[in-house]
């Protein structure tokens, strides 16, 4: 959607959007084209042809100058209670409605959406999110495709103009990176393999000051990475590890280190998933699409704090050179692994990505992974969950940012039980399975021991990577989870 920011009207524009409070009495007066609409909007919400419910949706005919426009209001609700979920709903209902009856040339008069009860900045921002967001589609494999909606969307501010438009690109670019990862992770098995993943990680950061490198398989086996080859080497598709350096200031300053699950399809190995279990598994990889949107963001606002990301990419396949159950591997870090589950790949991977990591000298490091089916059955499909070693502080920033910005993710512990667990192996260092309970906080527990003392936060996003009907922030499909919220986040960092 390209938008607009100008303190003019447009005659020649026959759709006009006004934002419609739960009460009328709270709607300043709004003129448009030197006439106040006050009147008309108050007799049309008495005859209840527009509404003021969140997100509601209604269309009239409105007289300007004696000409007429259609008029798209949208829902406002209790503006004395507006937060930022109820924004993101109002967008989205709204864009989608746009998108739907394809209406490509459209005016907002974003005086109707501006109040004292909340700051003008987040409902810019917002607005820019969603309109790239909310109304996304993936259909590069369809041979009925829809036409393209490239909308024109002309917001008129009056007055407000350098810092409205700065925070709708702000959202703008959050949103198309959002959209980005979403991309990454709906690509076919088949096509998204670890190379191509890879190249088309390199192709996206081309021409800019973010730089990557990419081992591959036979590297990733020289250098060390037991645990990824062990996982990749079922495949005829070798694995990857890329990394990513973004340089946002001029001096050495210790990095933040963001590190994703790649998993470009997840067979299970010879712990083989059931025939329903195995369908999705494209999405193993959404962690590591996300790492990569998160350092795009970063990139394009500029913000001026140094990131390594680090991505574990591979398939876990079975042929007859895939790891096995009783098998043990050397991780990066020189302690040996008992594999006793195949299908337990996405910590394995990590842990070497981890230990990788910690290399670099980050002053944290964070993990994003569709790591576990425990972690849904503790805190449900619609949240993440959230562990810390050494970064209590860290993630309570983390926890409180993503309540502001409509995510949900909830700690779960890691505790001495656990720590002991991943050595119970009588051959090895440690084991990356348990039969007992607790199997998120056991995997959990696993991948931050390769941290180390260096502060870490393992997210397990298993059941928001991916959501299964339409909503306000989108079609079913990939989600983004947690990119607004860690760049909300890396925004404090400094």
């Amino acid at each position: 959607m390209k938008i607009y920011v100008n303190s003019t009207t447009h005659n020649d524009i026959h759709n006009i959007i006004v934002g419609i409070p739960e009460h009328i009495n709270q709607l300043e007066n709004i003129n448009y084209n030197d006439q106040s609409l006050i009147e008309d909007l108050q007799t049309l919400k008495q005859n209840h042809i527009i509404q003021g419910g969140i997100g509601k949706i209604a269309t009239s005919i409105i007289y300007i100058q004696e000409q007429p426009k259609r008029l798209i209001t949208v829902g406002l609700g209790n503006i004395k209670q507006l937060n930022y979920a109820d924004l993101l709903k109002i967008w989205g209902n709204l864009f989608q409605y746009l998108k739907q009856e394809f209406i490509t040339e459209t005016e907002l008069i974003l005086s109707s959406f501006l109040n004292k009860y909340i700051n003008d900045s987040i409902i810019a921002k917002t607005l820019g999110l969603q309109s790239e967001q909310s109304i996304y589609q993936f259909d590069n494999y369809r041979s009925d495709k829809r036409s393209p909606y490239q909308p024109n969307l002309y917001i008129n501010v009056n007055q407000r103009y350098e810092d409205i438009e700065s925070m709708i690109q702000e959202g703008k670019i959050l949103g198309e990176s959002i959209n980005i990862a979403r991309g990454f992770s709906q690509i076919p098995p088949n096509i998204l393999t670890p190379q191509y993943f890879a190249e088309s990680v390199d192709k996206l950061f081309k021409d800019t000051s973010v730089s990557v490198e990419i081992k591959d398989g036979q590297t990733i086996q020289d250098e060390g990475f037991g645990l990824l080859h062990a996982v990749g080497k079922g495949s005829i598709h070798s694995p990857r590890l890329i990394t990513l350096s973004y340089q946002g200031r001029q001096d050495d300053a210790d990095p933040i280190a963001l590190v994703g699950k790649g998993i470009t399809y997840d067979s299970g190995g010879y712990s083989i998933k059931s025939k329903t279990g195995m369908q999705t598994m494209k999405y193993d990889m959404c962690g590591a699409a996300n790492v990569v949107a998160m350092i795009k963001v970063a990139h394009q606002l500029a913000l001026p704090i140094n990131i390594i990301g680090v991505i574990a990419s591979a398939e876990n396949m079975i042929n007859e050179k895939a790891m096995k159950p009783d098998d043990v591997y050397t991780a990066f870090n020189g302690e040996t692994v008992e594999v006793l589950n195949t299908d337990a790949e996405g910590r394995l991977v990590l842990g070497d990505a981890v230990a990788f990591a910690t290399q670099f000298k980050p002053q944290v490091i964070l993990d994003f992974a569709t790591l576990t089916g425990a972690a849904i059955v503790a805190l449900g499909e619609d949240k993440a969950a959230a562990f810390e070693s050494h970064a209590s502080n860290q993630l309570q920033e983390i926890l409180k940012l993503a309540k502001n910005v409509d995510e949900q993710v909830f700690e779960l512990p890691i505790s001495q039980t656990e720590r002991q667990l991943i050595k119970n192996s009588d051959v090895a260092d440690l084991v990356n399975h348990t039969n007992g309970q607790g199997k998120a906080l056991f995997a959990a527990s696993f991948i931050s021991h390769f941290s180390g003392s260096i502060p870490h936060m393992h997210f397990d996003i298993a059941g928001p990577a991916t959501i299964n009907k339409m909503s306000y922030k989108g079609p079913k499909g990939p989600t983004g989870y947690m990119i607004p919220t860690i760049i909300e986040w890396l925004k404090t960092m400094n």
